[in-house]
């Protein structure tokens, strides 16, 4: 830490021994690096987590963690376990490079070439089994930045790298060099519109049951106007797109029986591996499906992404990815017949700050989620969040939950599922309350109203909380005159300042989506002109308490 300090450096945190890596290498030992001021070292903890291992003579067993951990705490790292060898990504942030290695194990140490990456960031990786278990790859998503198209346009382009888990290295020529590593381009964007978003920010691979490699890959891209976009991706694409590759930039032919990248345990010729040092890059772009993305949001960006598949009460699976966003709150979004559904949004932090880490624990039925300032826990199921109605309930069309016709409440399907005497109702592909009641048709749901007396020069503010982004919503007054509002944090609130806009009388918000119609909101608004102003002031804590209790 004395000679970190010495250097002088902008911020001393870069001084501090941060975590950065935690893996599991085997039943008893899990491996844990930090950036140790910025002298990489990885520790191994025994016995359940419960002490540092030691040899013999007692002294702690520690390893250079260079190459596994980041120098500094601001760099991210990936890592990924894989049969008890540890493959990390890393970035030379002041030279620009970085290198997909294998940097740990008993097999041997193997690293990309420098030539391979251009300023490479790397997001995310995931391990690709095989029915064939000498056949599993181990995916590296990144992004590259190329110093000439920074003037053209945007200089980013996302990207898939790949490895076999048989590779065995090079001749003693490159022995420390892959010799199956090959990248391919991830493209997401509007190609009508010629609207991309070509940086990618953060992947995740959800595998199918049965097949890995029938799985869908979720990835978080941006714009360079800032906007983020969601990408999915079909396995078995990028899976064919590697198993017959055409590279880049490559004329000569080639043996039949040696392909680039294949995963072999046999002897690779020197023709293909030195095909593959000049030319590791596929010419193939790789399409998201649809050839668009799911969807994009102008308003906020998203930070991190995990999914996962929820079994829902007509057993069927559901794709449900859960996004963090820049400002800290939680999107859980439905991904069915091809679209995206915004489920719910989530804002369970005390302090804004960007989504910087999530982990799901299907077991337990927790999403844990972190920001530099804040971790916390959540139900993967959060029912009574939508309401106590059936139609409340059957509208949020999450996997996860469905409308208790026993209990009389929304409840979690798995738990559900346990009782003989339930039938839970459950509309996930669609909207349909009609479930919920003997005929078809919408039907309206309506809310008790608040009193509320304001000075006829007070502030105004009678709050209408946003359950759905789905839906549209409307203030009548005296259930005749419309107003409209527009959402923002989470309200599509009535502002004014002076009077009422249509004077004393009943204030009603409602949201209206596919039929269902719910009053969201209601006021009965009195005006007193020899209010004092602490009066005023509580009419405006109340319509404010209101809010709070409303949401």
């Amino acid at each position: 830490m004395d000679s970190c300090k010495s250097k002088a450096p902008p911020n001393l945190d870069i001084c501090k021994n941060v975590i950065t890596v935690i893996q599991r290498l085997n039943s008893s030992t899990i491996i844990v690096c930090g950036t140790h001021a910025e002298n990489p070292t990885c520790w191994f903890l025994r016995n359940n987590a419960s002490q540092l291992a030691s040899d013999n003579e007692g002294h702690e067993i520690v390893k250079d963690g260079k190459g596994i951990s980041p120098p500094s705490p601001y760099q991210r790292p990936v890592t990924i376990t894989v049969e008890g060898n540890i493959y990390s990504a890393t970035t030379d942030t002041t030279e620009g490079s970085g290198a997909i290695q294998r940097t740990y194990g008993r097999l041997k140490n193997l690293k990309t070439e420098d030539k391979w990456l251009q300023n490479p960031r790397y997001v995310g990786s995931a391990w690709i089994k095989a029915e064939d278990s000498s056949m599993d790859e181990i995916y590296f998503f990144f992004s590259e930045t190329e110093g000439s198209g920074a003037l053209q346009g945007d200089p980013f382009k996302s990207r898939v790298g790949r490895v076999c888990k048989v590779d065995d290295g090079a001749s003693k020529a490159a022995q420390d060099s892959w010799t199956t590593f090959l990248k391919a381009r991830l493209v997401c964007g509007y190609p009508t519109e010629s609207k991309y978003f070509n940086k990618i920010i953060d992947a995740f691979v959800l595998p199918a049951d049965g097949d890995a490699r029938k799985g869908t890959v979720y990835g978080i891209f941006s714009s360079l106007w800032n906007c983020t976009a969601i990408c999915a991706y079909a396995q078995a694409n990028i899976d064919s797109a590697f198993k017959t590759p055409k590279l880049k930039g490559f004329t000569g032919t080639l043996p039949g029986n040696q392909r680039p990248g294949k995963c072999t345990t046999s002897t690779i010729s020197r023709n293909v591996l030195t095909t593959i040092r000049n030319y590791p890059e596929i010419e193939e772009s790789i399409q998201p499906v649809t050839e668009r993305p799911l969807y994009f949001i102008k308003q906020g960006n998203y930070t991190r992404v995990i999914a996962t598949r929820v079994l829902g009460a007509n057993h069927n699976l559901y794709p449900v990815l859960f996004l963090g966003m820049g400002n800290g709150k939680i999107h859980k979004v439905l991904h069915s017949n091809g679209k995206a559904f915004i489920i719910s949004e989530l804002s369970p932090f005390k302090n804004e700050a960007p989504v910087s880490s999530m982990t799901l624990d299907s077991v337990t039925g927790h999403l844990f989620v972190g920001t530099p300032l804040e971790t916390v826990r959540l139900p993967l199921a959060n029912c009574e969040g939508y309401g106590s109605t059936c139609p409340q309930c059957v509208a949020a069309r999450d996997p996860y939950c469905g409308w208790d016709q026993a209990a009389g409440k929304c409840v979690p399907v798995a738990e559900a599922a346990n009782r003989n005497d339930s039938a839970v109702l459950q509309s996930v592909g669609g909207l349909n309350d009609s479930l919920c009641y003997d005929g078809p048709g919408a039907r309206s749901l309506d809310k008790q109203a608040q009193d509320l007396t304001v000075d006829s020069s007070a502030y105004l503010y009678l709050p209408c909380p946003v359950r759905s982004y789905h839906a549209v919503y409307t203030w009548s007054y005296n259930r005749k005159e419309q107003f409209n509002c527009t959402i923002r944090d989470g309200s599509c609130s009535l502002i004014y300042s002076g009077p009422p806009p249509a004077g004393e009388g009943l204030y009603q918000c409602q949201a209206t989506e596919n039929g269902l119609t719910e009053m969201v909101a209601a006021y009965n608004v009195r005006v007193s002109a020899g209010a004092t102003a602490a009066l005023a002031c509580t009419a405006l804590l109340l319509g404010l308490a209101a809010a709070c209790a409303l949401i």
